[in-house]
């Protein structure tokens, strides 16, 4: 086997994968901008880590950039970003689009639903969570957070439009 052999066994990737790419890491970017400029720093466990100076001092500037829309904005982004970074790799077929909006849909539901049972959510918790500084906040999102039916009209609606994007555009 040749050289040129395994460059033909390597999968090829189109410029419309990295358009997913590009999409879903701007939505995540905006999501983003969402915390620095319309929620208190200390709120959010990303912007209170690492970007707590950052964030109070946009947050104590800025008028609310995106008024009542920040309220449930935030899940449309999360759902609409992440189906389409994974739509890039396994969304080569409608059921593959498909599957990345369900996936990210169901996630995100499930968080929502463990902001409204948070004592049953912080039970299922794993031990191990603890372990990994990303994870052992876990917790406190349930306890913390606050459930919003709209929150989960929005992540339907991102995961939809997320799907259609990676359907129509492959």
């Amino acid at each position: 086997m040749n050289k040129h052999d395994i460059i033909k066994k390597i999968p090829q990737t189109s410029s419309i994968q990295y358009l997913h790419i590009a999409i879903g890491f701007t939505g995540l970017i905006v999501g983003s901008i969402i915390y620095l400029s319309d929620r208190p720093p200390e709120s959010t466990w990303f912007v209170r880590k690492f970007l707590y100076t950052i964030g109070q001092s946009i947050y104590s500037t800025f008028p609310d950039m995106f008024g009542s829309l920040d309220k449930s904005m935030a899940s449309f982004l999360h759902t609409f970003s992440f189906t389409m970074i994974t739509g890039a790799f396994i969304g080569e077929s409608k059921r593959g689009c498909l599957a990345a909006a369900m996936i990210w849909a169901v996630v995100n539901v499930l968080f929502e639903i463990g902001q409204y049972f948070d004592t049953i959510a912080v039970k299922l918790v794993p031990d191990w969570f603890e372990q990994y500084e990303l994870l052992k906040t876990v917790d406190d999102y349930f306890i913390a957070g606050c459930f919003d039916f709209w929150d989960i009209a929005a992540i339907f609606v991102g995961g939809l439009f997320g799907y259609l994007m990676l359907k129509y555009y492959k």
